[in-house]
């Protein structure tokens, strides 16, 4: 019982500690962003937020961090969407996704760290370029491509924290109308973070430490996603496109373990 009821004085001392770090608001500011960009065009968050924080904390706290930012904000959004997803178009791509899941977790968690952020920078980039050609698949659909697609995401989105751009890639080229593809993004989100956040909490990368780390960075996160959206109704989608684009770019150049020495 005791120890229960030590469980609030520790976090409180942990969150005390953590707000004396100048790396956490540093990483504040960068989650600010992060969820403006992401809260306006619905990607771009993962891809500025998850390398700067492997540069300043490592991989294996950033990439389950930035998956307890989901876990409050976008996640229980998605699954609005899930009752009225296309099932026969989402269960082959959430299989691909799931079988991966542990793959992608095992090599995070044992691959070391620098090799982990230059897989992070690699993948950051070639989502960079195919964001800015504007490339997408438009060729016919079938389960096996679909689930090929979900385990790269899968993959990429375990070791990496970013799988969204093969999805939107593939989804935004097909012939369903608008609202049915974003419901079926949505929803494949809301089901393939929830079996991350249940990867990550049985392999123990839900530490103490990112426990914390979350509870002090979120909420700066979580406003980006609030302006972010409000921004949507008033600004140019092209300006604004371009600004992410250039923001990630930055945040690419800025995270690469060559930049450390000028950097830490």
């Amino acid at each position: 019982m005791s120890q229960v009821l030590s469980l609030p004085a520790e976090l409180a001392a942990g969150i005390w500690s953590a707000v004396h770090e100048p790396r956490v608001w540093f990483l504040f500011a960068i989650s600010l962003i992060g969820g403006v960009v992401r809260g306006y065009s619905g990607f771009g968050g993962a891809l500025i937020v998850v390398p700067l924080s492997a540069m300043v904390f490592g991989p294996k706290v950033a990439v389950p961090m930035f998956y307890l930012f989901d876990l409050g904000s976008a996640t229980p959004y998605g699954y609005r969407s899930v009752p009225k997803c296309k099932w026969a178009q989402v269960i082959p791509m959430l299989a691909g996704h799931l079988v991966m899941l542990p793959l992608g977790t095992w090599l995070l968690t044992n691959m070391e760290p620098t090799a982990v952020r230059w897989g992070m920078e690699g993948t950051v980039v070639l989502m960079l370029l195919l964001l800015v050609s504007g490339w997408r698949y438009t060729g016919r659909t079938n389960p096996r491509l679909s689930v090929a697609v979900g385990a790269t995401a899968g993959l990429m989105g375990a070791v990496a924290g970013i799988s969204g751009p093969p999805i939107i890639a593939y989804w935004l080229g097909q012939k369903d109308d608008a609202p049915t593809i974003r419901t079926n993004i949505m929803a494949y989100y809301a089901l393939t973070s929830t079996a991350m956040d249940v990867v990550f909490l049985v392999t123990g990368l839900f530490t103490w430490q990112v426990l914390v780390y979350a509870i002090v960075i979120w909420p700066a996160y979580a406003l980006g996603l609030w302006g972010g959206a409000r921004m949507f109704q008033g600004t140019s989608e092209r300006a604004f496109r371009v600004s992410a684009y250039v923001l990630i770019g930055v945040a690419a150049v800025l995270s690469a373990p060559v930049m450390d020495v000028f950097l830490k």
